[in-house]
């Protein structure tokens, strides 16, 4: 019984392994759906990166459609009916798959565990963007119901004005969830280390000083056999830049952006300074305008404790950047970065979004902190004050 037993172990795992080297080749798929899309409609998949770059096209006949051929990897791809919004999802070979599509709502089946994985990824992140928006919509909520009546409270003079000032500050200060950390979970949960949805998320996560760590120790722990999938490449590739990143120190690039004034940027004129806070920002998001302006007020103070402030725009359109620089008075130490200076903080920083903020060491350049504290929070210069003392 005991070599019956063990034999069956073996097969099963000789059978797993050759399914996930399987992953790794190019195969053959088929997906069969029903539509409501008009008679004779184009079905395309395409490359949701790139929908440009078409692999198969059909058109929809009696309702029905059927894409078949072969792909040179194992991932994601989007079916588009009719030009309309693609529907993204994990392409893998010998597995079944079924797209039921009725005006622009899609639902899958499929016999995928990748394909499975993302699917209830994306319910959880559907499920969770409604939750979210409820708790907005119910802050603004009361927001303006205390402003509202403000001016009743400041006539009683109870101190319920002051009590109601007092909330909608907290309640203003609070900021939406963000989205972003479900990928983050998603990695982190030990249950997905055979899923390629894994490295593929990677791309959705920012990796820092406070979590590297943590994304470091799930692409080890991810399956051996997976890790010579180019998804897993990447995401080892972003984890290993910022590991690398503070192991070595690298220091800030010598870029001369230039101010609205058009002064190039001279970081030796901060050379007296205990610290740089770098700002990089946009004029496009709301977020962004609402923590520089807050980050602004409090520039005095940071000036008093040494550290000095620079701002760098990341807006492809300079107008809007000056235009928004005029309204929140930035000051000359606010610069418009260009295409290659972005694309430089991109690769070299991790800074792909905005707000961001690096905190730099002005006498040797090196990168103090590639996440900066955030200036909307309330212990903000209490946190710069402890990072002051201990570096």
């Amino acid at each position: 019984m005991l070599l019956i037993l063990l034999g069956a172990a073996a097969c099963s795992e000789k059978t797993d392994k050759t399914r996930k080297e399987a992953l790794l080749k190019t195969f053959a798929y088929k997906i069969t759906g029903q539509t409501t899309a008009a008679e004779g409609s184009p079905v395309t998949l395409i490359d949701p990166e790139n929908k440009i770059q078409q692999f198969t096209k059909t058109s929809v006949k009696n309702g029905q459609f059927v894409l078949e051929g072969e792909l040179a990897m194992t991932g994601f791809y989007a079916i588009q009916i009719n030009g309309g919004d693609p529907y993204t999802l994990f392409l893998e070979g010998d597995s079944d798959y079924d797209l039921q599509e009725h005006q622009g709502l899609y639902t899958l089946t499929t016999t995928s565990d990748n394909a499975r994985d993302f699917i209830q990824f994306i319910e959880r992140y559907h499920k969770r963007e409604q939750e979210e928006k409820l708790k907005e919509e119910k802050r603004k909520g009361r927001i303006g119901t205390l402003n509202g009546k403000l001016p009743g409270m400041a006539a009683r003079n109870d101190g319920s004005y002051e009590q109601a000032v007092d909330e909608i500050q907290r309640l203003s200060a609070i900021k939406p969830y963000n989205l972003r950390e479900l990928y983050a979970d998603f990695i982190l949960d030990s249950i997905h280390r055979s899923s390629l949805v894994l490295p593929y998320f990677f791309k959705y996560v920012s990796i820092d000083q406070a979590n590297f760590k943590k994304f470091d120790n799930a692409l080890q722990q991810f399956d051996v056999t997976l890790q010579k999938h180019p998804y897993y490449k990447f995401a080892r590739e972003k984890v290993d830049r910022v590991k690398d990143f503070y192991e070595n120190m690298p220091v800030f690039p010598a870029i001369t952006p230039m101010n609205i004034q058009r002064d190039s940027l001279a970081l030796t004129e901060f050379s007296k300074a205990k610290m740089l806070i770098v700002a990089f920002w946009k004029a496009s998001s709301s977020y962004s305008l609402s923590d520089v302006s807050l980050l602004r007020k409090k520039e005095p103070q940071l000036k008093t404790m040494g550290v000095r402030v620079i701002y760098f725009s990341l807006d492809s359109d300079q107008d809007k950047w000056i235009k928004a620089s005029n309204s929140l008075a930035l000051g000359p130490h606010n610069y418009y970065l260009n295409t290659n200076d972005r694309t430089t903080m991109e690769n070299d920083f991790g800074i792909d979004r905005s707000p961001s903020y690096l905190w730099v060491d002005p006498q040797t350049f090196k990168i103090l902190s590639l996440t900066g504290e955030d200036p909307t929070l309330p212990r903000f210069i209490s946190k710069v004050n402890e990072f002051l003392d201990k570096n």
